[in-house]
């Protein structure tokens, strides 16, 4: 990715030596020659005045689609503006599904604060060399998409709100969301969505109050043929941060969470966390796993096969921010911690608890 400016990776996928890139980019800026070489107060001069207005780099900002190989060369495929986005691909790469969304910054800012996105939905059924645009109302934000294969799948957006296809995207049915979801503001989102290999949605958010239930984090499911969330667990005093899935050889799925202590519109940095499970089949039993200590704050999680399960955290404490992977090989047993220092971006297996991640002009490889 070394030579597609500006540099970075952007969300990536790595398979062998193929790779495909989600990345969202500000416009290159150029600079006429140096008037005063030797003199580092001297400010450099754009070669278009454009390049000097934050709002305009903004609003010329691109979501692109990348494929190539790791040693060869790497094209874009997809170029759309947007300043937001979100995809999804199938197994064999084949099929692409991506969101944008773009704002434009030159515009007053409304009194609410809320300026308006545009959202389009794109398809690609040839691995990402041609596009169709969707069907889609350009008022309403998609934030995730995640898809069973390339026909079935879920839209989630600002609200929140929740859309399934099931004919590649051509037409989408709203499905109503959870008591008390989005209560807060317009463009609240979900704390934590995962869509199991069984066709099962759950969404995890914060509660202040629902019912006889205070101060908790309320996990809610839902099976592909139903048209109604119905409630899993809850989750005292929690603040879901990440939630996967995995298949349980034995019955149902097992549902890892990382949580942070404490309500969702208190957010502090290094709080630490901990990671909860649950069985499907057995949803009202929730078990601690591991409890992750303070000053670290806890960023996300993946969950692989055999027993792989990763947290990943900042410590801001010393001022430098450092990276940290916190992991386990045996279901949450027994953890290590791994000093990342700071990465800028990477990607994880599931099928195969492989991590890659990028540190400057250096692409990481782990294997659990």
């Amino acid at each position: 990715m070394k030579g597609d400016k500006p540099y970075g990776g952007g969300d990536f996928v790595i398979r062998g030596d193929q790779v495909i890139s989600l990345k969202i980019a500000e416009p290159v800026q150029t600079f006429k020659p140096d008037k005063h070489p030797g003199d580092w107060n001297a400010p450099l001069e754009t070669t278009e005045p454009w390049m000097n207005d934050t709002n305009q780099l903004l609003n010329r900002t691109t979501v692109n689609f990348i494929r190539g190989t790791i040693q060869g060369a790497t094209t874009r495929r997809f170029s759309e503006p947007g300043q937001s986005a979100a995809w999804w691909y199938s197994r064999d790469w084949s099929t692409i599904y991506v969101g944008t969304g773009w704002t434009d910054f030159t515009l007053p800012n409304p009194s609410d604060g809320r300026s308006p996105q545009i959202t389009k939905l794109w398809r690609s059924q040839d691995g990402g060399n041609t596009w169709a645009q969707l069907k889609w109302p350009e008022n309403h934000n998609i934030g995730r998409l995640l898809f069973l294969d390339p026909l079935r799948g879920y839209a989630i957006g600002w609200g929140p709100r929740v859309w399934r296809t099931a004919d590649a995207g051509r037409t989408w049915q709203e499905i109503p969301v959870p008591p008390m979801a989005g209560q807060r503001e317009p463009r609240e989102t979900f704390d934590g969505i995962d869509l199991a290999k069984d066709g099962v949605l759950r969404v995890a958010y914060y509660v202040n109050e629902l019912d006889d239930i205070k101060a908790s984090s309320m996990v809610y499911r839902l099976g592909w043929d139903r048209q109604q969330f119905e409630r899993e667990t809850v989750l005292p005093n929690q603040t879901v941060v990440r939630m996967q899935s995995a298949p349980d050889a034995a019955h149902g799925d097992m549902v890892y969470a990382l949580c942070r202590p404490g309500p969702s519109d208190e957010y502090k940095m290094g709080r630490g966390g901990s990671v909860l499970v649950w069985n499907s089949s057995q949803p009202s039993t929730v078990q601690q796993l591991h409890t992750f200590a303070a000053p670290l704050t806890m960023s996300g999680m993946v969950v692989g096969v055999g027993g792989v399960l990763i947290a990943y955290a900042t410590d801001a404490s010393q001022g430098v921010p450092r990276d940290y992977s916190l992991y386990s090989t045996n279901a949450g047993r027994s953890w290590t911690q791994s000093d990342d220092g700071l990465m800028l971006g990477g990607s994880f297996d599931r099928d195969t608890s492989t991590e890659y991640g990028i540190s400057a002009y250096t692409l990481k490889k782990r294997q659990f």
